[in-house]
């Protein structure tokens, strides 16, 4: 029995099958010229927003292993997948016992898809090294500049082929720019230039080729090409396989349904096993070509590799707490909601609306029988609550195909309007917006947008100061202390690329490239001086260099109290300090204390280098009081407080910087400025509860500091 539609002449199957994408109903009315005009603006608007999003001076920590290790290859054509600069791994020389036999010293455990090989290297499969090479190609040519260019360029490659898609499967335009709107909001956290960004474009553009009403030889050969590149930027092109799997899935259940039907005669039945024949060698090619790739079969099963091992160690039940295994204190393996975990944030927010999208799309999917679409928007919610960083992939695929299930739905119900009312509700819709966003992109560009949520971004070119070390490596870069450098996880990557000359570059930043041992034992240094002190005598440490915060609160105030230890840089929040009877002594001894500080020079410098000032003064200061250099911090904090008087993290810090001051001097019977200290911090916790009622921090410090008060009665 044929199926054809006999007005149109075009197959309409039951299931989706030969024609699955197409929506929009064939002999609809064009919309008026207003209506279409009001919907291009919004997209236009919600396109730009997502582009200035991505604006942003460069912060990732990893940016220096990342270029490091791109310009290794473009220097030698050689692509490095060990590690020779990490001096913690252990000795790993053969060693041979009376008897002739081989003995080696035991060797920490290597973490998912890592080897040793026979020269005791640590090896792991660089599943970005193409990423970096086109970084440090692009960094060559344009410096930061074009670094960041790189960066909006593949966020706008993202919305274009997203607002692509949607157009593909006749989502109207009007709803495609609602769609890319929550796209930005939801995923912006995770616009930084990193081999993930490219991840990001490469599946949208395989989406945008499979949304296609049919798969040609040419869209074959555009999935081959796409999954080709994807292998070799970035380890999420298992998700290219699973895009094509669930298409191929899809048109094949159409085809044994239609088998059954005993519609084999039939043209849809020809198309339909066209469609199968032709997903399926995209689909084994796809699969070929993950063993293209320099590590051949190693990179291929990293990504299982990792998902079982972080399954195992329960790694993405990760918290800010920092207990457990050493991967599950990095932030983005954490849950979306994890306990204290980036709550609060609009990014949050959107993806909380992106979940109810999903949950209507997948529904609105399985009623019309578009299987594909409902396997891949539920498989990238499940992907999305796995951990954070997940979230911006899942945005980018569920959006579109969200979004185009739930009009194909929901369009009968418009269609029952007339059609004035149907152009009132279009123009209302897309003036808000383009409202929406107009508002959200001068936000962006003023940087209250970020500044709301005390995020680290701000809207600009170049480097940010306050993330990247970029102080401290030019110091090194000016006095080249003699010895081993220690730095921290987070600054580890950049502090030694930026110094210039810089040395050889530890790849401590890349989760993969070293044994969780060694990753736990470089973060505990970072917080623990017992920990810190066993490290630096086995390893012979000569200088750190240290970002100050309060993680690593008690190891900058170790190293600053101890006569073994010399300040010998500071910046915003990066330290540098030197052993102070090694080999750069002399270098020492022109520390810096807090009589030595020029608060006022200090205070200018970091209002200069955030267009928000308050943020970068309360960085500072926060790193002046881990220090412990207090009558410093209560000036640098004074600043914040008076450049904003609502920043009420400020005004704990002031707080808690005064009350710290004031024990001190209650410690050397200095009892009236001690008291006039105290009840500083007093008014001062009071101010920031007055502007953030439920801030739990300063609720505790304001007990504290009653209690003391009442004592000195």
């Amino acid at each position: 029995m044929s199926l054809r539609h006999r007005s149109a002449g075009r197959i309409l199957p039951a299931m989706s099958g030969a024609n699955p994408p197409a929506v929009r109903e064939d002999h609809a009315p064009p919309p008026p010229f207003g209506v279409r005009a009001a919907g291009a603006i919004a997209l236009l608007a919600a396109c730009s927003l997502a582009v200035l999003l991505a604006v942003r001076p460069l912060s990732s920590p990893d940016l220096g292993y990342h270029l490091a290790y791109g310009e290794e290859f473009l220097d030698t054509g050689h692509i490095v997948n060990h590690n020779t600069y990490v001096y913690t791994l252990p000795d790993n020389s053969a060693k041979v016992d009376r008897f002739g036999d081989s003995l080696t010293w035991a060797r920490p455990q290597p973490g998912p898809g890592c080897w040793y090989d026979a020269q005791g290297n640590y090896c792991f499969a660089n599943a970005n090294w193409l990423s970096q090479v086109v970084m440090a190609a692009v960094n060559r040519l344009g410096g930061p500049n074009a670094l960041v260019a790189l960066q909006a360029a593949l966020v706008a490659g993202i919305v274009l082929l997203t607002a692509g898609t949607a157009h593909r499967l006749g989502v109207p335009t009007i709803l495609s720019a609602a769609g890319i709107a929550l796209l930005a909001m939801t995923a912006y956290a995770r616009f930084n230039l990193r081999p993930e960004l490219f991840g990001y474009a490469l599946l949208a553009a395989q989406l945008f080729v499979l949304s296609a009403p049919r798969i040609t030889w040419p869209a074959v050969a555009a999935l081959a090409v796409l999954q080709l590149v994807l292998v070799n930027v970035h380890s999420y092109f298992l998700l290219g396989l699973a895009l094509t799997g669930a298409v191929t899935a899809d048109a094949t259940l159409r085809l044994i349904w239609l088998r059954a039907r005993h519609s084999q005669g039939t043209e849809e039945f020809r198309n339909v096993k066209r469609r199968v024949s032709r997903l399926g060698i995209a689909l084994a090619i796809q699969l070929a070509l993950c063993f293209a790739n320099p590590w051949t079969w190693r990179l291929a099963v990293l990504p299982v590799q990792t998902l079982i091992f972080m399954r195992v160690n329960d790694i993405a039940g990760g918290s800010p707490t920092g207990r457990g295994h050493p991967w599950s204190r990095i932030g983005e393996f954490f849950r979306p909601f994890a306990p204290g975990a980036f709550v609060g944030t609009k990014a949050t927010v959107a993806y909380c609306v992106l979940l109810g999208v999903a949950t209507a799309g997948a529904l609105a999917a399985a009623l019309r029988r578009r299987w594909a679409w409902a396997l891949i928007i539920a498989g990238m919610t499940l992907v999305s609550l796995s951990m954070r960083r997940n979230i911006a992939p899942a945005a980018i695929l569920i959006t579109p195909l969200a979004l185009a299930c739930i009009w194909l739905l929901g369009k009968g119900l418009a269609a029952r309007l007339s059609s004035p009312a149907r152009a009132r509700l279009s123009l209302v819709v897309a003036g808000v917006i383009l409202l929406c966003s107009a508002y959200w992109i001068v936000a962006v560009v003023t940087n209250e947008f970020y500044y709301r949520d005390r995020l680290p971004w701000r809207f600009g070119a170049g480097f940010s100061r306050l993330t990247v070390p970029l102080d401290a490596a030019e110091w090194l870069g000016r006095n080249r202390p003699t010895g081993r450098l220690w730095a921290d996880y987070n600054s580890s990557s950049n502090v030694h690329y930026f110094t210039k000359p810089h040395p050889d570059v530890p790849i401590l930043t890349n989760t993969w490239a070293y044994p969780p041992d060694v990753m736990a034992m470089v973060l505990d240094a970072g917080r623990d001086p017992r920990a810190f002190a066993a490290l630096a005598a086995e390893y012979d440490v000569q200088a750190v260099a240290l970002r100050v915060d309060s993680a690593s609160g008690r190891l900058a105030r170790h190293l600053v109290d101890s006569p073994d230890w010399s300040l010998v840089e500071l910046d915003a929040c990066h330290a540098v300090f030197l052993r102070a009877d090694g080999p750069n002594a002399a270098l020492a001894r022109q520390g810096i204390t807090e009589a030595s500080l020029d608060v006022g020079a200090l205070i200018s410098r970091l209002a200069g280098q955030d267009p928000r000032p308050a943020s970068s003064l309360n960085v500072g200061g926060v790193a002046l009081l881990q220090l412990g250099m207090y009558g410093a911090a209560i000036d640098v904090l004074q600043a914040a407080v008076d450049n904003d008087p609502e920043y009420h993290e400020a005004w704990n810090s002031l707080g808690h910087a005064l009350a710290n001051r004031g024990n001190q001097r209650l410690a050397a019977w200095d009892l009236p400025r001690a008291r006039d200290d105290l009840r500083r911090a007093r008014r001062s916790f009071l101010r920031c509860l007055a502007i953030r009622p439920d801030y739990e921090h300063a609720k505790v410090n304001l007990t504290l500091v009653e209690r003391q008060l009442s004592q000195l009665q």
